[in-house]
């Protein structure tokens, strides 16, 4: 960061240990004086931490990557001038002023020459960054001075911490949240994190798996049913959607819903009716949706096995989790979180890991993310029994993986990384027409640029 003499730097709280200076977060040198009724920024950034900066009293602020910018954030995620910021009355007015990646904005996503007005405190989306505006004279320290972290969740590594940075902004908005990824990436755990957040916490979080019950049974869980309406029906029972009324509902494994319950399912979304199976009579509810896959739902939509008014409808605002192999730092948080709470369900004091059975956890590909993880923890800790310590023998499901497994991973990495980096160049910086000809969704596409680093790039004219 660089800031004038007459800059103050008000506060700073790292992400985490692994976070430190230098900070690429810089202000403009400009005379500053504090005021009743003077505003600061707080930029939260994954790279940074949490830095706060005092806004100009006379003017709008420009915030973006550009060096005349008044908050200036070196992050690709962000624009050379991606937003401004009129703090001199309230409501505060927000505009995207050329972004590429848009500004979120209470789930509505800005695009250049739009502008939404935002309460004092409220955060908003720049790219990967969240970013708050407060009075400067506010009492009370403002909540986004304690990272985006979640008790009971472990949230180490740099691309998860860009991802639960922006939970401020999802979880409030009214929109469907679709969260994508492998099997056992903690899909379910964002959703609770999702509803945690939002301003239906005090009522039900409720799961459904959509794969794991057929049609049959699956729409009268849904959906609920009258007494008489098929054999067995002995009572009326409400459905999913009627008992989460006022909450929200995860679907899990949406991608397989048959698409008879789809079409069932965009009517609740559009109208909020719901109607029993045997009943005649609909029932309104008020139900947010999360849901979640590890199937390319733009691919099936093009095959024809999911309704394309759907998914749009639930893919409000869509999040890709990476896969626990991409995330190293988190490795060994969440195995000694895992440790713990096995050894304490046991009665057992909590066992350390050795140096060695760090580095062959952080060397394996888990396949099957950290739910995997979970599973190879909890028998280590019933395998050690008697040592305060975990060591490679007891972790021997992984132990025995073959070693070329990693190297065979590594080397198709970067071939897929190499083509990607010529087929952007070949589209001149286009991401849907790119994603068209690797034959990806746009989704994915995104999902592998973040995955190796690759700069999101601007399309050339």
């Amino acid at each position: 960061m660089r800031s004038g003499k007459a800059h103050e730097i008000l506060a700073f709280a790292p992400v985490s240990k692994k976070l430190e200076p230098p900070f690429p977060l810089r202000t403009k040198p400009r005379s500053y004086h504090r005021e009743r009724d003077a505003s600061l920024v707080i930029v939260v950034s994954a790279n940074t931490g949490v830095v706060v900066v005092p806004l100009p009293s006379s003017k709008q602020a420009r915030v973006g990557r550009a060096a005349d910018c008044d908050v200036v954030i070196d992050d690709e995620s962000v624009s050379r001038h991606h937003v401004s910021i009129d703090a001199r009355q309230e409501p505060i007015v927000v505009e995207d002023i050329g972004s590429t990646n848009g500004t979120l904005v209470s789930g509505r996503c800005l695009v250049r020459g739009q502008r939404a007005e935002l309460a004092v405190g409220a955060p908003f989306a720049v790219g990967a960054t969240t970013v708050y505006v407060l009075q400067a004279n506010a009492a009370a320290p403002h909540p986004a001075l304690k990272l985006a972290s979640h008790a009971g969740r472990v949230v180490h590594d740099p691309a998860m911490h860009r991802i639960y940075a922006l939970l401020d902004v999802i979880a409030p908005s009214p929109l469907s949240v679709l969260v994508l990824g492998e099997t056992g990436v903690g899909k379910e755990v964002f959703a609770e994190a999702i509803h945690q957040g939002s301003q239906r916490c005090a009522r039900e979080l409720l799961k459904l798996n959509c794969a794991a019950l057929p049609e049959s049974i699956l729409e009268a869980e849904l959906f609920g049913y009258e007494k008489g309406a098929f054999t067995g029906a002995t009572t009326a029972k409400p459905g999913l959607f009627e008992a989460a009324n006022g909450g929200t509902v995860m679907l899990d494994e949406v991608g397989d819903l048959p698409l008879v319950t789809q079409a069932k399912l965009l009517r609740v979304l559009e109208t909020g009716e719901v109607l029993r199976l045997g009943s005649v009579k609909t029932t309104t509810v008020d139900v947010r949706f999360i849901s979640a896959t590890n199937i390319d739902l733009e691919a099936r939509v093009e095959a024809g096995k999911f309704r394309a008014d759907l998914y749009f409808r639930l893919d409000g605002i869509s999040v890709v989790l990476p896969p626990l192999r991409e995330r190293p730092a988190d490795i060994a948080p969440l195995a000694r979180m895992f440790a713990s709470r096995v050894a304490e369900r046991l009665g057992r004091s909590v066992p350390g890991f050795g140096r060695a059975a760090i580095a062959l956890l952080e060397s394996h590909a888990w396949p099957g993310n950290v739910r995997e993880l979970r599973n190879v923890i909890e028998r280590a800790v019933v395998l050690c029994a008697g040592s305060d310590t975990i060591e490679p023998n007891d972790l021997a499901s992984i132990a025995s993986a073959p070693a070329s497994q990693g190297r065979l991973k590594d080397d198709l990495s970067k071939l897929e990384r190499d083509r990607i980096i010529r087929t952007l160049d070949e589209a001149a910086g286009n991401q849907t027409r790119a994603a068209k000809l690797l034959g990806i969704s746009r989704h994915a596409l995104i999902d592998r640029l973040d995955r190796y680093g690759i700069a999101r790039p601007r399309k050339r004219r």
